[in-house]
């Protein structure tokens, strides 16, 4: 079940470089950086990350660090901050979200404070990111296959239990953000 892990990893580096062009754009926002921030990809890297971490990757994730968690000699402080951490980033994504519609509804450049709380937001996902590449070393060496079964079986229950509207939702959702055109032409697809 190491295809788990690659999964994740692969949704890493995706997510970093989705992260870095978040960035770049709020640096045009607040003039640290030259040119026009894009304002579009910004809603859909945003949108993105409410629509896959917060299905799949995070949920796939609290599976394996709750198996690892039960292993002797893991820091078990570092494994309780990367799950306390999803929803909390999970919640500023959604936060960020709804500020960026209303100011490009309005056609408003984002307060200090907001670009301020966007930079917050980029720098924790980074620095988050990087922990959990950590943990899944730990688990590498750790996971024997008893414990891939009991992830796998994990997370076919929790499969199967979500509701089929939320299944749905997330399959248009990740479609319409693969066609998009402010992410595919920064080539993160």
């Amino acid at each position: 079940m190491q295809y788990i892990l690659e999964q994740l990893e692969q949704d890493h580096r995706r997510m970093l470089r989705m992260m870095y062009l978040l960035s770049k754009d709020i640096h045009r926002l607040t003039g640290l950086d030259r040119g026009t921030a894009n304002m579009d990809r910004i809603l859909e890297i945003l949108d993105y990350i409410q629509v896959y971490p917060e299905i799949w990757h995070h949920p796939t994730e609290d599976v394996l660090f709750k198996q690892l968690l039960s292993k002797k000699h893991v820091n078990v402080e570092a494994i309780h901050l990367l799950l306390n951490d999803h929803p909390r980033l999970e919640a500023l994504s959604s936060q960020l979200s709804l500020i960026y519609s209303e100011f490009r509804v309005a056609g408003i450049t984002p307060s200090q404070r907001v670009l301020q709380l966007s930079r917050h937001f980029c720098t924790g996902q980074i620095a988050h990111i990087h922990a959990e590449r950590n943990i899944f070393a730990a688990i590498s060496e750790r996971f024997d296959e008893q414990d891939w079964q009991d992830v796998g079986n994990t997370l076919r229950d929790k499969q199967s239990s979500n509701e089929d509207t939320e299944q749905w939702d997330y399959i248009q959702r990740s479609q319409n953000l693969n066609r998009s055109n402010a992410l595919t032409n920064t080539g993160l697809h």
